[in-house]
């Protein structure tokens, strides 16, 4: 099923700052839906879709992406207008059915994904590296198969005022990017924190 608008698809390791990037594009003006609200480890919000997290846990592509578009326009999206979803490499089987314009890598430095992994998740400390290693290969199977073309955002960067590769990604999507915007958004104590 073809998409009703222009789809954007913002995927990456876990605590590499995927929700900073969505919650952009979501600011810009992006639909996003009824996302998972924020908590305590990432207050501004996590962009993720509910439907597209049940369909994953599920392990169904069984009426997708049909029901998803059912459930965004009760949610008030209105075809034609830009779409996004969030979520990481696992989704791809799903993303791909929707044919997005445009994929969004986020990439920090893995010291800091892990630094981060470990203070939110402090059980899992022998699973962090092994989980690193496999969303990379993840990661560079989706790129191969990608249809659409696909931009890496290093979000490190992002967060000390670099906002270059992030204009050329709102205009690879065909939106104009505003630098106040992401300078209101973008809060470097929550990075730093490893909040986000």
């Amino acid at each position: 099923m073809k998409s009703p608008g222009p789809g954007l698809w913002i995927t990456g390791p876990s605590r590499s700052g995927t929700s900073m990037v969505a919650g952009l594009f979501a600011r810009h003006g992006v639909f996003f839906g009824d996302t998972v609200p924020g908590d305590e480890h990432n207050p501004h919000g996590y962009y993720e879709h509910p439907e597209l997290i049940r369909r994953i846990d599920m392990g169904t592509l069984a009426n997708w992406p049909e029901r998803f578009w059912e459930v965004a326009r009760k949610e008030g999206y209105e075809d034609g207008k830009p779409w996004a979803l969030k979520r990481g490499p696992q989704a791809w089987p799903w993303i791909r059915l929707m044919f997005p314009r445009l994929i969004v890598v986020c990439k920090r430095p893995k010291e800091q994904v892990l630094a981060s992994r470990l203070r939110r998740w402090p059980g899992k400390k022998g699973r962090h590296g092994e989980m690193w290693r496999q969303t990379r290969r993840s990661l560079a199977g989706v790129v191969e198969q990608a249809a659409c073309p696909v931009i890496t955002l290093h979000t490190d960067q992002i967060i000390e005022g670099n906002y270059q590769r992030l204009g050329e990604a709102f205009k690879a999507f065909g939106m104009a990017f505003d630098p106040a915007i992401a300078a209101a958004w973008i809060d470097p104590s929550i990075w730093r924190r490893g909040e986000k």
